[in-house]
């Protein structure tokens, strides 16, 4: 990473972040189409300029990232191995993802993220003739585990199921990637084993998760493994950027994020301030002249502390300690990146044409834009990840029983149960009695409107109001008519709750809950990936309905 000149000036004071109130989301707007998102955030929308991002990005890898991709996939696939040769001769650009060491795996959109950096990889090699190669980033350096220690599952019940693996309070500190699961990952495969849904690719998806959760494996390299193996076909290559042989490799970033903290707190407060008066949500608080890097005292494997500045000469730890500024940065192994460096780093290893993320990732690529032009660098091409709903032809029935598409499901329960009750109303149905209630009185009031008007005015305007009340009054009735029909009806409520349970269990989406091992036994590890990397559109994240 080199500063390119100067920093640029800036009209907003590093020593007074700004904090922004607004709440809408920026990716909703940059989807849409929106002028002032797309111009903090270009989307990737003509073939043209896809293209020359692609010849831009395309250039070497440095001999310890090579060794970092191969490190990963020590027995590659064929369609791996061709990747790593086109990288290691300097012929290819990459196209990147990445996500936290979810247990098991983590939600379903971990597996919508891999199987669409692939389906664009695929997309920008034909658009622009150079090979694209899609890398999954390992989140080694995340220190949440309660984050990603539960995984969320649908029992032989159709009931929500959870499983977790407690952490080491001793540990707490430390990185994902320096933990171990331990004894407790087996007891969480057991309770997984005994109520996982019944299939005919249940052994198998069971046999995947016990090869690769191990006591002694580190959650990080239990999830390297399982993503090698469900995606190592579709020639997905895995980075670890805690690896060993990287440290090095990470120091110009690190010095780059010590020596300019100041220019970078500020261009950074000022794009805070440029999205929250477009009226985004700003996603990361900037602090003050902070460096985006993390100092880990105790070496790469210890507790990370976050530097404050103190004087011109040094940082000031948690503890009290101080660091001295000079030569900080030169410390291989003792920094690691926060949510907005990662991005940077990732870029600098690698030739990157394109990031494929949710919507919390494109909106994270919005504010740290103002860092490429400070780093010398182009920014990548952002692209919004697929997403799909995944249903099985068994779930598909209950869905037409009930009358309901996936995306009806996002509607609360208790509204679904009057939609549902009014659909099989006996021998009313709730609108008829609205209004048979609601229809006399009306025309009673119709009749005594310009009686009303001619005895007193204010007469006039309390029957308007005991009109309007009394038909809040019978659609209320006929509202609870329908919740109590379809409450009665046990079949419609079990089927509605068993959608539910698989669609939008906890209330959430299914792809940010359910782990895909809930579709393993259904379907199986293999023909899920290949189905999901299928129906994945490049530059179309409209979500689809997909029946395994």
């Amino acid at each position: 990473v080199r500063c390119a000149g100067p920093p640029p000036r800036f009209d907003v004071s590093p020593d007074r972040p700004y904090v922004s109130t607004a709440r809408r989301p920026f990716t909703s707007a940059w989807l849409a189409g929106e002028t002032a998102a797309c111009a903090l955030l270009p989307a990737p929308t003509d073939p043209a300029a896809r293209a020359a991002a692609v010849h831009r990005a395309a250039g070497p890898v440095s001999a310890p990232v090579m060794a970092a991709l191969r490190a990963a996939t020590p027995d590659p696939h064929p369609a791996q191995a061709a990747h790593l040769a086109a990288l290691a001769c300097g012929e290819a650009a990459c196209v990147v993802t990445g996500q936290q060491a979810g247990l098991f795996g983590g939600p379903l959109y971990t597996l919508h993220k891999a199987a669409s950096v692939i389906a664009h990889a695929r997309a920008l090699t034909d658009e622009s003739g150079r090979r694209c190669v899609p890398v999954f980033w390992l989140q080694s350096e995340d220190h949440d585990f309660a984050e990603i220690a539960t995984c969320h599952l649908v029992d032989q019940g159709h009931a929500p199921l959870a499983v977790s693996v407690p952490g080491d309070p001793a540990e707490a500190d430390r990185s994902v990637g320096a933990r171990r699961l331990g004894p407790p990952v087996e007891a969480a495969l057991d309770r997984l084993a005994h109520s996982l849904p019944d299939g005919p690719h249940r052994a198998a998806t069971l046999a995947l998760l016990r090869q690769h959760y191990r006591p002694d494996a580190s959650p990080v390299a239990a999830f390297a493994g399982l993503m090698d193996a469900l995606f190592r076909a579709h020639g997905l290559l895995l980075l670890d950027p805690r690896a060993p042989g990287l440290a090095a490799a990470a120091r110009p970033v690190h010095r780059f994020a010590l020596d300019q903290a100041g220019p970078i707190a500020a261009a950074l407060t000022a794009r805070a301030r440029a999205l929250a008066e477009a009226g985004f949500k700003v996603q990361v608080h900037v602090r003050p002249r902070a460096p985006l890097s993390f100092y880990h005292p105790a070496g790469p494997d210890g507790p990370r502390a976050r530097l404050v500045p103190d004087g011109p000469d040094a940082w000031a730890l948690p503890d009290g300690a101080r660091l001295p500024r000079a030569g900080a940065g030169d410390a291989p192994g003792h920094f690691s990146t926060s949510a907005l460096l990662r991005p940077l780093l990732q870029d600098t290893w690698l030739p990157t044409a394109a990031y494929v993320g949710g919507p919390g990732e494109i909106a994270y690529l919005a504010q740290v834009g103002p860092l490429y032009p400070l780093a010398g660098q182009p920014q990548p091409l952002a692209i919004h990840r697929n997403r799909f709903w995944l249903t099985t032809p068994a779930l598909e029935r209950t869905l037409g029983h009930l009358g309901l598409g996936a995306d009806d499901l996002s509607a609360p329960r208790a509204e679904l149960l009057t939609r549902l009750g009014t659909a099989g109303a006996g021998q009313i149905e709730p609108a008829a009695l609205a209004a048979a209630l609601i229809e006399p009185l009306s025309a009673t009031l119709d009749d005594f409107a310009p009686t009303a008007a001619a005895v007193d005015r204010g007469l006039a305007k309390a029957a308007t109001r005991a009109r309007r009340r009394m038909a809040r009054l019978a659609e209320r009735l006929a509202d609870r008519y329908a919740r109590d029909l379809a409450r009665n009806d046990a079949t419609t409520r079990a089927r509605l709750d068993r959608a539910r349970a698989w669609l939008r269990p906890g209330d959430g989406p299914q792809e940010r809950t359910l782990n895909w091992a809930a579709f393993g036994p259904a379907i199986g590890p293999e023909a899920l990936v290949a189905r999901l990397v299928d129906a994945a559109t490049p530059f179309d994240p409209v979500e689809r309905t997909l029946c395994l």
